[in-house]
């Protein structure tokens, strides 16, 4: 390997390090911050703020356009058009959220009308949330393999409102202050992100602003958007009706028991990132292998995500309450429902990064799609009856159906829907060997 491999080697290691550092501090902060809010606040109030936050989430799909990679890809593949790219990302982005707002508000409107004072915070959660515009400088850094910057940035502006939220609680403040704080982190944050880039050299020249060019990006990130749509809508949409259909109670038990079972999210997907590009080396040179590695870390993410559902299902009981407090007892049970679908998750970010190698991203829409359809579906027909129970079993047969079964519907997504089938029936055939699975997928 020669010196500028080794030094691209040493800059990819050293951003991924610390990308991966940062979404532990800030997920171990986040953990920390709600149990407090929760505690304090009772599961009224905790549910009000969630229902709020869930409403606000549903705009960054739209908002952000799914420019993401590409904005990167541009900012690398044309280093001389820098400022044409920064400044039409960010003008795009910005009245993306305008419309993502527009359609949150009419949401909100449609779902508890607009004359609480839900209504007049959830209008200023909104606002605050169009400073997000700003993350587009993070794929600036990103390009320049420069991650270190933002991760120091988002993570010192996260311990501040951190603190603040859990300072205005304990002086005993109105709730709409909370929110206050809420906002104000949306607003800093997007502000500190442009002011980091000045910082570093960088400058919006909003003369070189580029419509026919935006445009350009939108269409190449289309189905993007409508996925990162669908499955923000089956994430967070379960807490949404919850709101509109029983009450801020039901939001803030349920809240609890999702932020104890998506905590866990992250870790298949850092696994997946970096067994990704050892799946990558060998899918063309060596295919056997490639079969047999996609088998070997699909057994790793299930079996992983299965001890961690038993270990979860056990601690639930006692870890709740020493947590929230006896008024979220009903969260244990809730969360003994909703850690079921771990499983499903974790195989599917296995299976996220197979789309991508096989070059079959449209299959990603559709199956998040099916997410977005089925939950909201089964939420209208089992949160009447069931409350927030029927609203966890919801998510959990929604994550089976967009994360597992629709992948046997369709000829080119097969493969992995098998791969994923032969993990499942490990325990009954454990005395195959992985060499023997392989023969009988390649040929």
């Amino acid at each position: 390997m020669n010196l500028a491999a080794s030094h691209n080697v040493r800059k990819v290691f050293t951003n991924t390090s610390w990308l991966a550092s940062e979404k532990l501090i800030i997920m171990a902060i986040s953990l920390i911050v709600s149990v407090y809010l929760a505690r304090e606040l009772g599961p009224s109030s905790w549910g009000k703020l969630n229902y709020l936050l869930a409403l606000v989430s549903l705009m960054g799909p739209v908002a952000s356009l799914g420019l993401n990679a590409i904005i990167t890809r541009e900012l690398v593949n044309e280093p001389d058009a820098i400022d044409k790219i920064m400044v039409t990302a960010l003008v795009f982005r910005l009245v993306a959220g305008l419309v993502g707002a527009v359609l949150c508000v009419a949401l909100a409107v449609l779902l508890v009308g607009g004359q609480t004072k839900e209504f007049a915070l959830l209008l200023m959660l909104l606002l605050s949330s169009l400073f997000n515009s700003g993350k587009v400088v993070e794929y600036w850094f990103q390009a320049r393999m420069e991650n270190k910057y933002v991760s120091v940035l988002r993570v010192g502006v996260r311990l501040f409102f951190a603190s603040a939220k859990v300072l205005t609680v304990a002086l005993g403040a109105e709730f709409w202050l909370l929110v206050l704080v809420f906002s104000l982190e949306f607003a800093v944050l997007g502000l500190a992100y442009i002011g980091l880039y000045y910082g570093r050299g960088g400058v919006l020249k909003f003369g070189l602003f580029d419509f026919s060019y935006g445009l350009k990006l939108i269409k190449q990130s289309f189905w993007l958007i409508l996925s990162s749509v669908a499955s923000v809508i089956y994430l967070k949409i379960d807490q949404v009706m919850l709101a509109s259909m029983k009450s801020d109670v039901a939001v803030g038990i349920y809240a609890v028991a999702v932020r104890l079972s998506e905590v866990w999210f992250f870790f298949p997907v850092a696994f997946t990132a970096a067994v990704f590009p050892v799946l990558l080396a060998s899918r063309t040179a060596k295919p056997r292998r490639y079969q047999q590695q996609l088998q070997i870390t699909c057994d790793l993410l299930l079996y992983g995500a299965l001890a961690l559902t038993l270990c979860v299902i056990a601690v639930a009981p006692f870890f709740v309450t020493l947590l929230f407090g006896d008024a979220y007892a009903d969260s244990a049970s809730v969360l003994h429902i909703h850690v079921l679908g771990l499983s499903f998750v974790f195989m599917r970010a296995l299976v996220s990064k197979w789309l991508i190698a096989e070059s079959l991203l449209r299959f990603s829409l559709w199956s998040e799609g099916l997410g977005a359809v089925s939950n909201v579906a089964l939420n209208l027909l089992l949160i009447p009856v069931y409350g927030y129970w029927g609203a966890a079993w919801a998510t959990v047969i929604a994550y089976s159906l967009s994360c597992y079964f629709c992948f046997w519907v369709f000829a080119e997504t097969r493969p992995i829907a098998k791969v994923m089938t032969r993990s499942i029936l490990l325990p009954i055939n454990w005395r195959k060997p992985y060499r023997r699975v392989v023969n009988e997928t390649v040929s």
